[in-house]
C-alpha cells in the first residue's frame, strides 16, 4: 500500500494506525501539498453493500462538520473497490494511550478534555449527527493539549451489533443502556458514553468490566457504577456528582444537552472546592472535640454525688455557652450574607453585549468580564481577512441585552492557511470553475483574450500564478480563450421530448458542443426522443459549451439489460430535490457557491455574494443514487449533503 497513489492525488506515506474496522496512513495530498490521514477501511468489509452505503452517507455529515474539536474530513473516495476516507493529520495522541500512560489524570486536566469533547459533540448535535462510539480511542489530543474527536464516519456501523468479537468489545466498554438493549440511540447516548470516559480518565478503568460483551452490555444495564471518590479520593464531590449523572440509566436522568454540560464542567473550581472542604472539616473537628461526652443511663440514680463533682459539671456547662453563642453569630451572620448575595445570584441585572469584533482574544475577554459577561470560544477558523487571534464574530451581537455572567460565544481567526496554487491552465473555462471551487478558492475576474492559437473557452493563464504559494480561499483571476472574436451568450431552448437527432442538429447550429449522450429506458418518453439535458432549459451559456443529453430507448423488452456496455440510469426520473439552509457565518460578505454532483459529474448550479449573519434557503436537485450537494462559502466547504436520503 506504501507508495500508493490514491485518485492521482494522496500519495500513501506510512501506516500510522491499525484498527478493527480499518487501516490508518498518513499521506501526501499532492494537489495542496499537505499531510493528511488516510483511513482505509478493511478487506472483509469491502464487499458489504449496505456497508458501504451506510459508510459513505456517515462520511459525507461527517464531513459537513467544521469546529476546532472535530478531525476535520477532506474527501471520500475508493480504492481497488475499497472506500477511504481522508481527513486532517493531527499530530499527538489518542486519549487512551494517555491513560495508559499514566494511570489516572489529574481532575483539573480530566475536566479540561471533557469540557472540549462536549464542545465537539454540541457541534454535532445541533447538525443532527450522533457520534455513537465515543471512546478513549475516538479521542486524539495534539501536542499543545487541544482535543480532536475524530471518527464521526463510521461510528453508526462500528456500533451496529455486540455480538461481533475483537473490534466492538472495545465499544461495548463505552455503550449505553439503550445501545446495549439494542434501542435507538440519541445525543444522550453520546453523553452517557462521555461519562464512562471521565470516569476511566478519572480513575484509570472503566466502570463496569467483563470477561465478553454481553456480560458488559448487562452490567451497562443493570448495574450501578462504583462511586469514582472510593477509587480515587482526589475526585472533588462536585465532579463526582456530575460523572454519575451522567451514568444515569435513564436517558432523561442525564444532562440533557452537551452544552448543559459543559457549562456544569467549566463551573468547577477545584481551588475553592478543596478550601472549602478544609474548613467544613475544621469545623467539624473543632464541634467534635469541644462536645460533651453524652451521660450514661442510669448515671443519676447514683448515690452521694460530692459538690466538687457537682461544681465540675457546672463549669462544663457554663463552658458550653461561649460555643453556643459563636455557632449563633455565625448562622446569624450566615442568614444576612444570603439575604443579599442570594438575590443577585438568581436575578442577575441585564446588561448590554459589548461589540468585541475585530479585537484580541485577550482583550475581548478583559471587555466581557469588565460588563459582568463571560467569553467562550465556539470555534477557531482560517480567516484570510481577520488576524490570527482576533474575534471574527460574536453570539449574541452587539448591544443585545444578557444576563449577568451568563457566557458570550465567540468565533475567533487563525489567519490564513496556505497552500500551493493548483494550476488550471488548459481547462475549459468551466472546469476550471469547479476545480477552484472544489480545491478551497474563489472565483475572481474572469478576462477574455482574442487568440487563434488556443481552443476557445480555454484557460490560457491565471493569477495567481500555479506553485505560487497562497492562502487558501483567495480569489483566482482566469484569462480564458474566445478566439478571433467575441463569444456570444446563448439561451439554450428546452430540448425536453424532442427527436434526438433533431436536437443535435439544433446544438450544432447553436454553435453548441454535444456532451454525454446517456440511454435511458422509459416507458412516458418515446423512444429516441429527448428525456433530459444538461445545463436545464433557459441556461444561459457561451457559444462552445457543452450539452448533456438523457434519450429514450422505449420500454425494456424483460428486466434493464445492458450487456452492450452501454451507460444506463435503470430508473425512470431517479430525481432527489432536497432543500438546504444555508446560514453565512457572522462578518464580512461572502462568496456563496453551490455545486451539484450527481449523473452528470459536478455542475455549478448557484454563485452569489450574501452578507455575513444572513441566512436562505436553496433547493438543489441531482440525478442518480450518488447525488449530492456541496455548499462553498468563502471558499471552504460548509455543506456535503447526499440528496438521496
Amino acid at each position: 500500500m506504501i507508495g500508493s497513489i490514491l485518485s492521482n492525488r494522496y500519495e500513501i506515506m506510512d501506516k500510522i494506525g491499525d484498527g478493527g474496522m480499518a487501516l490508518v496512513y498518513s499521506a501526501k495530498d499532492t494537489l495542496l501539498n499537505r499531510l493528511v490521514a488516510v483511513k482505509i477501511l478493511r478487506e472483509q468489509y469491502a464487499n458489504d453493500s449496505d456497508f458501504i452505503s451506510r459508510f459513505y452517507r456517515e462520511a459525507q455529515a461527517a464531513a459537513s462538520l467544521s469546529h476546532p474539536n472535530v478531525v476535520t474530513v477532506y474527501d471520500v473516495g475508493t480504492y481497488n473497490n475499497t472506500p477511504y476516507i481522508v481527513m486532517e493529520y493531527i499530530h499527538g495522541k489518542n486519549l487512551s494511550e494517555i491513560i495508559k500512560s499514566k494511570g489516572r489524570l489529574d481532575p483539573a486536566e480530566a475536566v479540561k478534555i471533557g469540557v472540549q469533547i462536549c464542545s465537539a459533540l454540541a457541534h454535532a448535535h445541533r447538525h443532527n449527527i450522533v457520534h455513537r462510539d465515543i471512546k478513549p480511542h475516538n479521542i486524539l489530543i495534539t501536542d499543545d493539549g487541544q482535543v480532536k474527536v475524530t471518527d464521526f464516519g463510521i461510528a453508526a456501523i462500528s456500533s451496529t451489533s455486540i455480538t461481533q468479537t475483537g473490534v466492538v468489545l472495545g465499544s461495548v466498554l463505552y455503550f449505553s443502556p439503550e445501545q446495549a438493549r439494542g434501542n435507538k440511540v440519541d445525543y444522550l447516548s453520546d453523553l452517557y458514553s462521555l461519562g464512562v470516559v471521565m470516569y476511566e480518565m478519572l480513575c484509570g478503568r472503566v466502570p463496569f468490566r467483563g470477561e465478553t460483551p454481553i456480560s458488559i452490555a448487562l452490567k451497562h444495564i443493570q448495574d450501578q457504577p462504583e462511586p469514582p471518590t472510593k477509587i480515587n479520593p482526589q475526585v472533588p464531590p462536585h465532579l463526582e456528582k456530575i460523572v454519575l449523572k451522567l451514568l444515569a440509566k435513564r436517558p432523561a436522568d442525564r444532562f440533557q444537552s452537551a452544552q448543559e454540560l459543559s457549562s456544569a464542567l467549566e463551573r468547577l473550581d477545584f481551588t475553592a472546592g478543596a478550601d472549602i472542604e478544609q474548613t467544613q472539616r475544621l469545623t467539624i473537628d473543632a464541634v467534635s472535640n469541644n462536645a460533651e461526652p453524652k451521660q450514661e443511663e442510669g448515671e443519676a440514680e447514683l448515690p452521694a454525688v460530692s459538690k466538687r463533682t457537682t461544681g465540675k459539671r457546672r463549669k462544663k456547662t457554663k463552658s458550653r455557652v461561649p460555643l453556643v453563642l459563636s455557632l449563633m453569630l455565625l448562622f446569624a451572620g450566615l442568614i444576612v450574607g444570603l439575604m443579599v448575595f442570594i438575590p443577585e445570584f438568581l436575578f442577575p441585572d441585564d446588561v448590554p453585549v459589548p461589540n468585541v469584533t475585530g479585537l484580541s482574544v485577550e482583550e475581548a475577554e478583559r471587555i466581557l468580564n469588565e460588563a459582568k459577561l463571560r467569553m467562550a470560544v465556539e470555534i477557531e477558523v482560517f480567516d484570510n481577512v481577520v488576524p490570527a487571534g482576533h474575534i471574527i464574530s460574536q453570539d449574541p451581537k452587539a448591544n443585545r441585552m444578557k444576563k449577568e455572567n451568563q457566557v458570550v460565544f465567540v468565533r475567533v481567526s487563525k489567519g490564513p492557511e496556505y497552500v500551493h496554487m493548483p494550476s488550471v491552465i488548459g481547462l475549459t473555462h468551466r472546469e476550471a470553475q469547479l476545480f477552484l471551487t472544489q480545491a478551497g478558492f474563489t472565483l475572481g475576474e474572469a478576462k477574455f483574450m482574442q487568440t487563434g492559437e488556443h481552443p476557445i473557452n480555454t484557460v490560457i493563464d491565471q493569477e495567481p500564478k500555479p506553485n505560487e504559494y497562497v492562502a487558501l480561499g483567495s480569489p483566482v483571476m482566469l484569462v480564458v480563450s474566445q478566439g478571433l472574436d467575441t463569444i456570444p451568450i446563448v439561451e439554450l431552448p428546452n430540448f425536453r421530448g424532442k427527436e434526438l437527432e433533431v436536437v443535435r442538429q439544433q446544438i450544432a447550429e447553436l454553435g453548441l458542443k454535444e456532451g454525454k449522450l446517456i440511454p435511458e429506458f422509459s416507458t412516458t418518453v418515446p423512444k429516441n426522443h429527448v428525456v433530459e439535458q444538461n445545463p436545464p432549459p433557459f441556461a444561459k451559456v457561451e457559444v462552445g459549451w457543452e450539452v448533456d443529453l438523457v434519450y429514450s430507448e422505449g420500454a425494456p423488452a424483460s428486466g434493464r439489460s445492458d450487456a452492450e456496455g452501454i451507460q444506463r440510469w435503470t430508473t425512470n426520473g431517479d430525481w432527489h430535490i432536497k432543500q438546504v439552509r444555508i446560514d453565512v457565518p457572522e462578518g464580512r460578505d461572502q462568496e456563496i457557491a453551490i455545486i451539484v454532483v450527481d449523473d452528470f459529474g459536478a455542475r455549478e448550479v448557484y454563485r452569489q455574494v450574501h452578507g455575513g449573519g444572513t441566512s436562505f434557503d436553496f433547493t438543489a436537485q441531482g440525478r442518480g443514487d450518488q447525488a449530492r450537494v456541496q455548499v462553498y462559502i468563502g471558499g471552504r466547504l460548509f455543506i456535503d449533503r447526499d440528496l438521496t436520503e
